[in-house]
């Protein structure tokens, strides 16, 4: 018999991004402003985050904490984690979703890597641009965000679907190769 995996979601209304960020796991931030795009360790977002931040996700390999502003610097925060001890006490825990498997996926990053340093690697591409992410890449390789998706099954019909993913780290990466006809 395998032990069933259950995945715990709490949230708390009407929060800023610094109040957020005191329940956020210390991994990495990925923040979101209107003029750009910045990956940044958690400590960094919590001591001195970029102006305008609407939209933030910080993980590590045990949770992920989702910040969306609203209105007037507010929003809403969720977590996700599989460790119920894991829910910080402010947040009301909005539903337990019981999965009948995990699935490891991944989002392969734009650009190759081009230097690395003090365990992060920039990462660039000519259409795109370049991004420092949290992970040592060897020069020339791919990287990617690695996720993990919560498979449940609908309890009136019986299909199974995504209820979730949730991001966990980066990692280094092939892409996919169209193989011929």
């Amino acid at each position: 018999m395998t032990a069933t995996t259950i995945l715990h979601v709490a949230a708390r209304d009407g929060i800023t991004f610094p109040e957020a960020m005191e329940a956020a796991p210390d991994g990495v931030a990925l923040l979101t402003t209107p003029w750009r795009y910045e990956v940044v360790t958690a400590d960094e977002a919590r001591r001195s985050a970029p102006e305008g931040v609407f939209e933030a996700r910080v993980f590590d390999e045990h949770a992920e904490l989702r910040w969306l502003n609203e209105a007037d610097d507010r929003g809403r925060a969720v977590l996700l984690t599989e460790d119920p001890a894991a829910l910080p006490a402010p947040f009301t825990e909005r539903e337990q979703i019981e999965v009948v498997g995990t699935e490891a996926g991944g989002y392969l990053l734009w650009g190759k890597a081009v230097e690395a340093s003090d365990g992060w690697t920039t990462l660039t591409t000519e259409r795109i641009g370049s991004l420092r992410i949290p992970a040592e890449i060897a020069r020339g390789e791919h990287a990617s965000l690695v996720t993990r998706e919560y498979i449940a099954r609908d309890p009136d019909h019986g299909n199974a679907y995504i209820a979730e993913e949730r991001l966990l780290t980066f990692q280094v990466s092939e892409p996919l190769r169209r193989e011929k006809a």
